[in-house]
This record gives C-alpha cells, structure tokens and sequence, in this order.
C-alpha cells in the first residue's frame, strides 16, 4: 500500500501544471533576428546601433566615407558621399535598424544609415543616406537626404578579416545592389560595378 502512494504521488508531480509553460510565461522561441550574425567592427565588438563608426576602406586603397558638397557654395546642404584619400578616416555614420528592438547591427538586415557630423539647423535632417540618379552621368549615387527609410544591409565579404559590404536594397525588397566606388574627378559611392567597396567599422578615434 505504501509503495502505492508513493508512486501516486510521483506521478501527480508530472503531471500537475508546470508554470514554466503557462501563459503568464510562454516559451519564446528564437526568431530569424535573435537568430542572426552580429556585425562586428574591426576589433571584433558587435556595432550597436546608434553609436557612432567611421567607415574605412578594409584593404587601405581608398580614405573614410565623408560628407561634402562637390557643388560648393551653390548647395545649402551637403548631400554627396564621397571617400576621402588614404590618410582621411571619413565623417562618423550609424546604423538604425528597422526591427526597434535590435540590441545589435546584425547582417542582412534592413538599416537606416545617417551621418553623425554637426550641421547648421536647416541641414540637421539631411544626413540620411539614399539613393539619387543622376541624369548626367546616368549613375545612381549615393547622397544624403532627409528620407527616413531603412533600404540599406550589411552583407560579409570575408568574416575572418571583418571585411564587409553594403547593399541597397530599393523600396525594402530583396532587389538590392551592391554599393560600390564610382572613380571620376571625385571618387564617390554609387551603384557601381567599378568596385565593390570592401569596408570595415571603426570607433571614432583621434588621429
């Protein structure tokens, strides 16, 4: 009889409620961003959004990504992104990706880039990158605006070297374009197929 109970009462443990799986506590299952690769800069910390980076060219042959004004004094607002000459680490961006509740910039996913420089008031918002054609070239450039959208990705190159890549990606559809080096009078970045632009993340340093 006791050897009964006991074994009642074994039994009763299984298969009495676990709270563990109620609904006040459901489990959460991973989804495809938890699941995701971190980008990592180049001394391996994952880039977090918001924070400021300098983006350098991975293998040295071009400078940082800068904001300037290649008309002068004809635009109130710079809006061309160009790269610097080897020596020149570029103007600081960062990234907001368009889940909210990224804790991390991870790869292949939907971003917004801006430029984090300072600017006069009128100029404030116009530090988003997107994507303008130009007529007179026929080239699609990289500029900056004040369109808040999140079209660009992050894609590796080679993840053992922190090598990576950036892609457009028009109206947040999976048709994207590899963002490259456009050479003319000033190296840009565009749409290219010049040149893949190799990149890798900095923290923002004094050089």
């Amino acid at each position: 009889m006791k050897e009964a109970l006991a074994l009642f009462f074994t039994l009763s443990l299984y298969l009495l409620p676990n709270p563990t799986h109620s609904t006040r506590n459901p489990i959460r299952l991973p989804t495809a961003a938890s699941g995701g690769i971190p980008v990592v800069d180049m001394e391996g910390d994952e880039l977090q959004p918001g924070k400021p980076y300098m983006l350098r060219s991975w293998n040295w042959t071009h400078g940082g990504v800068r904001l300037a004004s290649l008309d002068g004094a004809t635009t109130i607002c710079p809006s061309d992104v160009i790269l610097g000459c080897k020596l020149d680490y570029g103007s600081t961006v960062t990234f907001t990706p368009a889940d909210p509740n990224a804790a991390v910039v991870l790869r292949s996913s939907f971003l917004n880039i801006q430029f984090a420089v300072p600017t006069v008031r009128l100029c404030a918002n116009n530090v988003s990158w997107e994507v303008e054609y130009e007529a007179s070239s026929g080239q699609r450039f990289v500029k900056a605006g004040d369109v808040l959208s999140h079209p660009f990705k992050i894609e590796s190159i080679a993840p053992g070297l922190r090598a990576y890549m950036i892609t457009y990606c028009e109206s947040g559809t999976d048709n994207c374009y590899e963002v490259g080096s456009h050479y003319g009078q000033q190296t840009r970045l565009a749409l290219s197929t010049d040149e893949v632009y190799a990149v890798t993340f900095m923290k923002p340093r004094d050089v």
